[in-house]
């Protein structure tokens, strides 16, 4: 069994999800995003569940999932590992509160929960990997609903697979949006050969160099 960690996310993350591109941190930001990332780290209280699922020529069993990238991810696998995963209510509530109060920390508070949601995906992701390749297998890297052409739609039948409501507490509006929002759904490979390695770098992410949060944008903005 795998149990739902996360560790404090880098504020170079953060300043990404805050639109910063390219930019030195200043003290004054820098100061607040620390801030932010011990409140998340002292409120969320992260949960996870996952299933791993037979693939048969690059589709899930039991998931219907449309897009080249995921096809492509899964094509060399015969087996794939579906994971959600939330920091909780407690965020969520944090965010709405400071919204009315006072909306700059919210900002902040917002991105550094969005880094924690993927340290959990990270953590999670180390520790299945070390599973996978205890039994001489391979993991691919993860591709999250509504990345590239994978549907962000997908998202409701991977959460009733899972369960998700129940086991978690994790629920899907009709337009897509994750409750509470700062989770995480996700899908990836499990193959007899070793894949693109996995990591928490952007280099290992399947938007590589077209997502407007990489680290490779910031080194052409410099």
């Amino acid at each position: 069994m795998i149990e739902a960690r996360m560790t404090d996310p880098d504020p170079k993350q953060v300043l990404r999800y805050l639109g910063y591109r390219g930019q030195d941190m200043q003290t004054g930001i820098a100061w607040q995003i620390q801030k932010g990332i011990r409140t998340v780290g002292e409120i969320a209280a992260p949960r996870l569940v996952w299933r791993r699922l037979p693939v048969w020529n690059g589709e899930i069993s039991g998931l219907p999932a449309k897009g080249q990238e995921i096809r492509d991810l899964l094509m060399p696998c015969r087996e794939a590992v579906v994971m959600a995963a939330t920091l909780g209510t407690q965020v969520e509530q944090m965010l709405m509160r400071l919204k009315v109060t006072d909306m700059a920390d919210a900002v902040i508070l917002d991105a550094c929960a969005s880094a924690a949601a993927e340290k959990v995906c990270d953590c999670f992701e180390e520790d299945l990997g070390s599973r996978i390749e205890a039994e001489g297998l391979f993991l691919t890297c993860r591709l999250c609903p509504g990345y590239g052409d994978f549907p962000v739609g997908t998202q409701t039948a991977l959460c009733r697979l899972l369960d998700t409501g129940r086991r978690i507490g994790l629920t899907v509006t009709d337009s897509q949006i994750l409750i509470p929002r700062k989770s995480v759904t996700a899908v990836y490979g499990v193959a007899k050969e070793p894949q693109q390695p996995c990591g928490s770098g952007c280099g290992s992410c399947s938007m590589s160099g077209r997502c407007p949060y990489s680290e490779d944008e910031d080194r052409r903005r410099e």
